[in-house]
């Protein structure tokens, strides 16, 4: 009995994935392998975008709650500069709600403490956000006295189910203009 050669293996090999190959179509396994490229094609893109969204969040800061970890809404913040006393100071706000939940309506409250001042809009609403959606909100704050300050953002939930409120808190620590 003769040895089997490399090249008898590779021919053997062809020739069972040809037969395997007979009765389907070439048209339905190129279609089925056009749909495998696309499918993970988009499964590249949506990791992508995530990765892209993650990475513009990279350097916000997440605003305190007494609120359990499983609230149905988290709240992030980034100040582009330092406060100053007497200097507008843009905030940007990033509200993202938990996947799974249908939300009605979001009607977000901003509350300045002593020494500080809301220039812009004071609330923001949105009525049906598709679930997991992320909110961005932008304000304009004003510190009128050097010191720690604070801001207080009330979040109303309203769902088919219930209607929750959340607390949270942004320190705004302004330094006299110049500094």
């Amino acid at each position: 009995m003769k040895p089997i050669t490399m090249a008898r293996w590779g021919a053997m090999l062809a020739a069972a994935v040809l037969a395997a190959g007979c009765g389907r179509g070439a048209d339905q396994t190129r279609a089925e392998h056009e749909a495998r490229l696309q499918a993970r094609a988009g499964a590249d893109r949506s990791a992508g975008a995530a990765a892209a969204a993650s990475a513009a969040e990279a350097d916000f800061v997440a605003a305190v709650s007494a609120a359990p970890v499983s609230a149905p809404v988290s709240l992030k913040f980034r100040m582009q500069q330092p406060p100053q006393v007497g200097v507008p100071l843009q905030l940007e706000l990033l509200l993202s709600q938990e996947p799974q939940l249908e939300i009605n309506s979001l009607l977000v409250s901003l509350v300045p403490g002593d020494n500080l001042s809301v220039l812009s809009n004071r609330s923001f609403e949105y009525h049906a956000p598709r679930p997991g959606a992320t909110q961005r909100m932008t304000a304009t704050l004003r510190a009128d006295a050097p010191g720690v300050l604070s801001l207080s953002v009330n979040v109303l939930v309203d769902s088919a189910n219930a209607s929750v409120s959340r607390y949270f808190n942004i320190p705004v620590i302004a330094v006299p203009a110049g500094s």
